[in-house]
């Protein structure tokens, strides 16, 4: 693998050549080797067959020598089968396997002379490194009896075949050996030129081949490095030419389209720079308009909460003298109606007078140090009535142990009792449950009914300002869907969060949590 990879990042040019120079080196050295072990077969079977028939020209030839046990004619007979090459050793055996005559560089042990002799005919009988031994039996038949002796002079039946001994003679090897050598020098040099020629006429091929391919490579790279629309020659083989074509008509495709971009540039910087002042003079304005807006919401909100104040006391007022009369409970009661529309309208125009000051940045937390079981005491003695309007059980459960909050009391009160009230006046003949808890990331107080409930995808728009689950005209329920968006949002100031988890028709939670670190000292109350 890490070869492979340390090739990758080579040109195609080199990784051919070096692929191909390996395939023609292999392969011509593959023919020499092929070469050269058929030619040392060939030759040493060559060698073999020559060297067994001069074994069995020996026999015949020694055939008179052993009839006579005549040294004389056994050495004319060795000396003409040593003037043979590579026999470099000769030795005539009588019947008894008692050496006649020997010459040369040749011996033997007596053991081995009976597997030697165990042949009918020429035969290989032992391989040296460097030299063999073949043996032959010397028959006497009619065919090898010489002119000059007659059947009858021998006392011998020309019919009859007789062993009269053996022949052995030592061939060497150093013919072969040369014919050997000789053909390796021969084959490598070969091999050697043929390599260096076809490697060079391979060079001289894939650098015609290849060249065309770097120019074109060459050119994407300068169009990529200087941005410039460089177009390739169109050269080589009708593969590269293709692709330059096609690199030329991309290059023309992005100089036409960089024509339009330019084009369409200059007339969007213009259209751009009259649209961004539009834009600038459209958010002053809006600007401008938020803060009127604001500014105559406080003011209004102002304006009509004093003089609804004073209605409010001058009802009072008078509800309080004609309670002493009988004969006025009618009248006291459509002023306790009024009243109660006095009520709602001055707690509508607080709503809208928070929500100004929050959307104007002039909402302030007022900070003091309150109990925490106290303050639950206080938002239970305020809801309880509102539960018991709809036939609802309400309950708190408190903190195990009392603390000391360090917070803006009201708007932690105006959040939890906006809650509780939307959970009674949202449930009837349920349950409304009020759950406090401190751990150490802060404190937590959950709201839980069992009313209508809430569906999912309007869970996050009751955040929102003047939103409402319903907002027909026929709405059962009233509200002007400021409460949860001006709690929210003071939930945030004092940097904490509130959320909802609803469920149709199985009730809702919702959950105010405050920090620990901004809204408690750890000391116990009391």
């Amino acid at each position: 693998m890490i070869f492979l990879s340390r090739y990758e990042n080579r040109s195609i040019w080199r990784q051919l050549l070096i692929f191909l120079i390996i395939a023609i080196c292999l392969l011509s050295l593959t023919s020499s080797v092929t070469a050269v072990w058929t030619s040392y077969n060939q030759s040493r079977q060559a060698l073999e067959q020559n060297s067994l028939r001069i074994a069995e020209n020996l026999s015949k030839l020694s055939v008179l020598s052993l009839i006579t046990a005549s040294q004389e004619n056994a050495e004319e007979a060795l000396s003409q089968v040593l003037g043979f090459n590579d026999v470099i050793g000769v030795v005539i055996f009588n019947d008894k396997k008692i050496p006649l005559l020997t010459k040369g560089n040749i011996n033997w042990k007596t053991e081995e002379l009976d597997n030697w002799f165990a042949i009918d005919n020429a035969t290989l009988v032992k391989d040296f490194s460097a030299a063999w031994i073949i043996a032959a039996p010397v028959f006497l038949d009619s065919s090898s009896q010489p002119d000059a002796i007659g059947a009858e002079e021998l006392d011998i039946e020309s019919e009859a075949e007789n062993l009269l001994g053996f022949v052995v003679i030592k061939i060497s090897k150093r013919s072969l050996q040369q014919l050997i050598n000789n053909l390796i020098s021969y084959n490598l040099l070969a091999t050697l030129i043929l390599s260096i020629f076809l490697i060079w006429l391979l060079y001289s091929v894939l650098q015609r081949l290849t060249r065309p391919i770097y120019r074109l490579s060459e050119t994407m790279d300068l169009a990529q490095s200087s941005g410039e629309h460089t177009y390739a020659t169109i050269e080589g083989p009708k593969e590269v030419r293709s692709m330059a074509k096609s690199y030329n008509a991309m290059m023309k495709t992005l100089e036409e389209q960089e024509d339009k971009l330019i084009a369409l540039n200059s007339g969007l910087e213009s259209e751009v720079e009259v649209r961004t002042r539009e834009l600038v003079l459209a958010r002053d304005a809006a600007l401008v308009a938020a803060q009127s807006k604001s500014e105559f919401l406080a003011n209004i909100s102002h304006e009509l909460r004093t003089p609804l104040q004073a209605v409010t006391g001058y009802i009072e007022l008078v509800i309080e003298e004609l309670d002493f009369h009988p004969e006025f409970d009618a009248q006291v009661e459509d002023l306790d109606a009024a009243l109660q529309s006095s009520h709602r309208l001055l707690r509508l125009i607080n709503s809208i007078l928070d929500l100004a000051k929050c959307e104007a940045g002039k909402m302030d937390l007022i900070t003091q140090q309150c109990s925490l079981n106290g303050l639950l005491k206080e938002i239970e003695s305020t809801i309880r009535p509102l539960a018991l309007k709809n036939k609802n059980q309400f309950s708190v459960v408190y903190s195990e142990q009392d603390h000391y909050l360090v917070l803006d009391k009201e708007k932690v009160q105006q959040i939890l009792i906006n809650l509780l009230s939307n959970a009674c006046k949202f449930t009837e003949n349920g349950n409304v449950t009020l759950v406090c808890s401190v751990d150490e990331t802060g404190v937590t107080w959950k709201v839980t009914d069992s009313g209508t409930g809430i569906p999912a995808e309007q869970l996050e728009h009751i955040f929102l300002k003047f939103e409402q689950i319903d907002g027909s005209v026929k709405r059962k329920y009233s509200g002007t869907g400021l409460g949860l968006a001006i709690s929210r949002h003071f939930a945030e100031m004092m940097g904490g969060s509130l959320s909802v988890s609803s469920e149709v028709n199985k009730g809702s939670t919702f959950t105010l949590w405050l920090d620990r670190s901004k809204t408690f000292e750890n000391v116990q109350a009391g």
